[in-house]
């Protein structure tokens, strides 16, 4: 089964050889995808670990297909991060969703409404934003 990604556009974009890009790509994230980040930054370093991930887990931003490094990453503005970031716990969620498997049999999506873990769990809200999920 291919990876689930996500689409998006970034309300700032991404300045790469003087030309800004903003529609981007992401793909969920692999278990050698988190060895690879934490090898290049600790997990203790939150925030600079999960820009490591989304170096990895980027397919695309406009027409540039990578690779993305942290100092790429580095000049995003602060809500360009925060969009990515949101899709990628988006990606995260609805991996878990699919990992657990679903009576119909129907791949998640982000129009859908979270489900609860189980008995006693909150529901988690699908952010709002401008992103689909395929």
């Amino acid at each position: 089964m291919p990876p689930l990604t996500k689409t998006g556009t970034l309300p700032k974009g991404l300045k790469i050889g003087g030309e800004v890009h903003r529609a981007f790509v992401l793909r969920e994230a692999t278990t050698q995808d988190y060895f690879d980040a934490e090898t290049e930054v600790p997990t203790e370093r939150f925030l600079t670990f999960h820009a490591a991930l989304l170096c990895r887990q980027l397919v695309r931003v406009g027409t540039f297909e990578g690779p993305f490094t942290l100092a790429m990453l580095g000049t995003l503005h602060p809500a360009d991060f925060d969009v990515l970031r949101q899709a990628q716990r988006e990606l995260e969620r609805l991996g878990e969703g699919e990992s657990l498997g679903s009576e119909s049999g129907s791949t998640p999506s982000s129009s859908s409404p979270a489900k609860p873990a189980g008995p006693g769990s909150p529901s988690v809200p699908s952010p709002a934003s401008s992103s689909s999920t395929t």
